[in-house]
């Protein structure tokens, strides 16, 4: 994009020599930054764009890869205001289950590339960021995994339900670690409460005066 130096505030960055496209030569440029106001699905969103200025040629220039950040950055603000996830959260959602993004994606019934576009930065529609906040909890995974899988492939069908099962026996052995942890400090401090928690909506119990043998936890494992 070509514009005059009277068209827009600029902000010094640093100089920099590299050849200026439509000059179609090295020059000695500026790189700085601007405000431009992008509209993303009929919002107007402010961000700052980053832009090459050429004194020689008295014009300024955006690269490509400036150009991706500052959508990217619009992007980003859109999500905020609408209140959808960000790139980052619908990953950390979908390593919680240990599953490919195409795995994950399919799964959900969705398209083999649709959580790639996710959270490589398309923005998603509604409805799945609907479901995305859902299954954030274990549970309604679980839930939503049993709704779909007889219309998964079997293959992909087996893979899902045995990342649920190894996630569920890590949980146990976990609650285990903790009820055991909770036994050593109960006996240093006899006649004290302790609140047991597991992982997030897993298990929560109340531990006073009557515990299981050691022996009898195991086999909670």
């Amino acid at each position: 994009m070509q514009m005059t130096k009277d068209e827009m505030p600029f902000k010094e960055i640093s100089k920099i020599h590299k050849e200026c496209p439509v000059c179609e030569i090295e020059r000695d440029l500026i790189y700085g930054e601007t405000r431009d106001i992008l509209k993303v699905r009929g919002l107007d969103i402010d961000v700052a764009s980053k832009i090459h200025y050429c004194p020689e040629g008295d014009h300024y220039f955006y690269s490509i890869e400036d150009e991706e950040d500052k959508f990217q950055a619009a992007y980003r603000e859109y999500r905020k205001r609408k209140g959808l996830l960000q790139p980052e959260e619908i990953r950390a959602i979908r390593n919680q289950y240990r599953l490919s993004q195409k795995s994950f994606s399919l799964s959900l019934g969705w398209g083999d590339i649709t959580i790639h576009r996710y959270e490589t930065g398309a923005i998603q529609n509604d409805a799945h960021n609907d479901v995305l906040r859902m299954i954030r909890d274990f549970n309604n995974f679980k839930q939503y995994f049993e709704a779909k899988k007889n219309i998964l492939e079997p293959d992909l069908a087996k893979l899902v339900q045995k990342a649920i099962d190894n996630i569920e026996k890590d949980q146990r052995r976990h609650t285990v670690e903790l009820i055991l942890n909770m036994l050593a400090e109960q006996k240093r401090e006899p006649g004290r409460a302790f609140i047991v928690e597991a992982r997030p909506d897993y298990i929560k119990q109340v531990v006073s005066e009557k515990y299981y043998s050691n022996e009898e936890l195991a086999l909670a494992a």
